[in-house]
């Protein structure tokens, strides 16, 4: 008995390792980290709030804060010959100054806007999971296992959480509002203690919409330039090993 089992091992374990190179050959992991640069364009923000170029703007000389932060993170991604499953976590920093924010309404009334101050460490956690699918211009087998060049575009859903403390309201942002004749701008300059917290969601939906290019550097070096929607606009790039 235990002969014919040594025989059935024997005769099975070439086609047993084949199928195991099959399988593995199936998908590549990644890992990777990644960098990128967020920001809601002027033109975006225009529809909805005043700008410094407009008449009547109650700010002085002072601009409208621009809403931008960088966002490092991390990806770990299941890559099959077409379908990309990517994993990802990463913090964004906020970089907006405080300011004057004065929505758009008629007939205008620049002295009515808030004034908002950001706290200091201000920031935004991310967690979720996108599909990409690879469509290749240079295959790396085309290459002799050199260079690698194809075109992602995905989407996927995740969960975000706004983060930050401002000790003078004790929440993330602080509120200025006008007071009679006096506009919130001033009433900042004046030292005035804040009206409220601005109330913002603590936990967000994160919703992604991708599309870019990925270099492979032989085998195992990969590179994504790309750009989209991770809640707000972004450009960036990720860096990784595939094995």
């Amino acid at each position: 008995m235990y002969r014919i089992l040594a025989l059935i091992v024997t005769l099975a374990a070439p086609t047993l390792a084949v199928a195991q190179d099959d399988a593995e050959r199936e998908f590549d992991m990644e890992m990777s980290v990644r960098m990128r640069s967020m920001q809601i364009p002027d033109s975006i923000m225009d529809i909805w709030f005043y700008n410094e170029s407009d008449p009547g703007w109650a700010d002085g000389n002072n601009p409208r804060p621009d809403v931008t932060a960088f966002m490092p993170g991390f990806e770990f991604v299941v890559k099959g010959d077409g379908p990309n499953g990517i994993f990802y976590f990463d913090y964004a920093v906020a970089t907006m100054s405080h300011g004057y924010w004065d929505d758009v309404e008629e007939p205008p009334n620049h002295n009515d806007g808030d004034y908002l101050e950001p706290a200091d460490n201000l920031g935004m956690w991310a967690l979720g999971a996108d599909y990409a699918h690879e469509l290749p211009f240079v295959r790396v087998e085309n290459t002799d296992g050199k260079f690698g060049l194809s075109f992602l575009i995905g989407a996927g859903l995740g969960v975000a959480g706004i983060v930050g403390n401002n000790p003078k309201c004790d929440g993330a942002i602080c509120r200025w509002g006008p007071e009679g004749s006096l506009g919130a701008h001033n009433r900042y300059v004046r030292g005035d203690p804040p009206d409220e917290v601005k109330r913002i969601p603590s936990i967000l939906p994160m919703v992604d919409i991708n599309a870019g290019l990925r270099f492979n550097f032989g085998n195992r070096v990969v590179m994504r330039v790309e750009g989209g929607l991770h809640d707000i606009i972004y450009f960036g790039g990720t860096l990784g090993i595939m094995f």
